[in-house]
């Protein structure tokens, strides 16, 4: 059997031909994000980190091609005055649209989801212009939120193809099984110092 190669890129993996990093909005908070705050092993290097508020869109890291991109980054708060984020080039800024949206798994709140668009500086006029460029920002929220180092939040960089071109990675409430997990990860416990391994996988009868 060939052995797979494993080629990093810009710190992130890139995946063989054909593969597509695709997952759900839980998988990515439970599995990634919750890891990634506590300063625990992450099931692979995919998600690379990389300060999405300090250029333009165009120059993150990654195949431009891909659909979807997914980068760890610092979560930055919105100015009181402004609402919105500006980024450290002066190329423009983020703004949140829409509401908040809880990630809910087993019953509970275990993260935050909120969409943010780019508006690109007009260098002939002093006002900004909307891309097409959004991203959705997942941050922990609830029992998951405590006793984490840092505010780190995973964030999906996209190119809406249109009006309708919204694209969200949506929630599988019936995921129930891998999911389980949720139970048993206490985080005000003063033992507990990550998230625990996945559950093992369950027998065809079952």
């Amino acid at each position: 059997m060939e052995v797979e190669k494993r080629i990093v890129v810009n710190g992130g993996m890139r995946l063989p031909i054909g593969y597509r990093f695709h997952p759900t909005e839980q998988e990515l908070i439970l599995h990634y994000l919750l890891p990634k705050a506590f300063a625990s092993p992450l099931p692979s290097s995919i998600i690379p980190v990389f300060d999405l508020f300090f250029s333009h869109p165009l120059t993150f890291p990654g195949d431009q091609k891909e659909k979807q991109r997914y980068f760890f980054c610092k979560k930055r708060e919105v100015s009181s005055n402004e609402h919105r984020i500006k980024i450290s080039s002066g190329d423009g800024y983020w703004k949140p649209i829409g509401k908040e949206r809880p990630i809910i798994a087993c019953g509970k709140t275990f993260g935050i989801r909120r969409t943010l668009a780019f508006y690109e500086t007009n260098k002939s006029s002093s006002n900004c212009n909307k891309t097409k460029w959004s991203m959705t920002e997942y941050c922990l929220a609830g029992f998951a939120s405590a006793k984490v180092f840092g505010e780190w939040a995973v964030y999906n960089v996209y190119e809406r193809k249109g009006s309708k071109g919204r694209k969200q990675s949506k929630s599988r409430e019936g995921d129930a099984e891998e999911l389980t997990c949720v139970h048993h990860f206490m985080v005000g416990s003063d033992h507990e110092t990550g998230p625990p391994p996945p559950s093992p996988p369950t027998s065809p009868d079952e």
